[in-house]
């Protein structure tokens, strides 16, 4: 089991990404904790934990900057509770190689498209879609939410921004309602694959520490850097996560 100094740091660093950028803490908290001597299962359900934690204090702060859409946020995570709890029982079942894999290509798609795609700027309006569509976007954040054992938003922001035309600052903020509800949604049937209370402790407030630092930046940040930084988080997961998946 890791050490406290090592906890705190991993916190630290889930929370801050969490927090600057809407997401991706999980995708960087599942790998590290892996490598931290967790299994799998271990660290997926651990970092769901985390990640509540971690979302549900950097959104108190971006509800007082008024960044958060409550409505749209909401109702994606809402329309995202079957798919995380199909998701979470899905990969309960499945080889941690095979997992791994998937995420790797995931994550690479994800930052593709975020690095790509143009940047909106922060007053820019929210693109109307069809509600198949956002039935669609939401069910499939759900799922990786449950599936992969990660919050989800580092889905959720490019599908917010790419998909639905919000702008990138206000997609980050509005992505912490979505993966607090589908986080919520994920951790049942995964409470027997939790790790110690203690480690958990250590992560948690190292998290929620690490989540207002990051959220207090992402106020200085520019929509661009935030958009290139998520890419790029979600770019050097993949390649992590590719590695763990071939060497088994």
């Amino acid at each position: 089991m890791p050490t406290p100094a090592v906890l705190l740091l991993l916190g630290l660093l889930i929370g801050s990404v969490l927090g600057l950028l809407g997401g991706g803490g999980g995708v960087l908290g599942v790998p590290l904790l892996v490598a931290a001597g967790l299994g799998l299962a271990q660290a997926q359900s651990s970092a769901l934990l985390v990640i509540l934690i971690g979302s549900l204090t950097a959104l108190i702060l971006q509800h007082q900057a008024g960044l958060v859409d409550w409505q749209l946020g909401l109702t994606f995570g809402s329309l995202g509770v079957l798919g995380s709890l199909a998701g979470s029982r899905l990969s309960l079942g499945l080889p941690e190689r095979g997992q791994l894999g998937a995420l790797a290509l995931l994550l690479l798609v994800a930052g593709a498209v975020m690095w790509r795609g143009p940047a909106l700027p922060n007053d820019a309006k929210t693109t109307p879609r069809p509600w198949p569509v956002v039935v669609l976007l939401a069910t499939g954040v759900g799922l990786t939410t449950g599936f992969f054992g990660v919050g989800g938003g580092f889905v959720a922001v490019p599908a917010l921004v790419m998909a639905l035309g919000v702008p990138v600052r206000r997609a980050s903020a509005t992505a912490l309602v979505v993966i607090a509800v589908n986080t919520t949604v994920a951790m049942f049937g995964r409470f027997d694959h939790l790790a110690p209370v203690r480690t958990l402790g250590y992560l948690g407030l190292a998290a929620a520490l690490g989540s207002v630092v990051g959220a207090l930046a992402a106020r200085r940040a520019s929509s661009q850097t935030l958009k290139r930084g998520f890419a790029l988080l979600c770019l050097a997961a993949a390649v992590y996560s590719a590695g763990r998946a071939i060497a088994g």
